[in-house]
């Protein structure tokens, strides 16, 4: 992937690591932390954790797909994204609703 489709990916990885990451072995989170979050490259992060860079592939992979089949089952990043945009729209058209259920929203929504 490259361009704006890596990004996006980083971003979800991000994401996901964030929200499904405790549900990793403690390899594959040593493996996403260093590759996904802290860039390192695959030979680095295999050099770190023993192992070769094709191990260090296949634990990303695998974490990867837990986590996604977590979001599959739970949906808390897609939660959180609709939830962030709820707020967004709320600020956006906050001079138009009435203060009580602004605040109100606002509060909802945690903010």
């Amino acid at each position: 992937m490259t361009g704006k489709n890596s990004l996006e990916q980083r971003v979800r990885d991000g994401l996901l690591f964030d929200n499904y990451g405790s549900l990793l072995t403690e390899r594959q989170r040593a493996a996403c932390d260093m590759v996904l979050l802290q860039d390192l490259s695959l030979a680095e992060a295999a050099e770190a954790l023993g192992v070769s860079r094709q191990g260090v592939h296949d634990l990303i992979s695998r974490a990867r797909e837990r986590m996604e089949g977590a979001e599959k089952a739970f949906g808390v990043v897609v939660l959180t994204q609709k939830l962030e945009h709820i707020g967004e729209l709320l600020e956006e058209n906050k001079d138009r609703l009435p203060g009580d259920l602004y605040t109100t929203f606002k509060k909802l929504l945690g903010a």
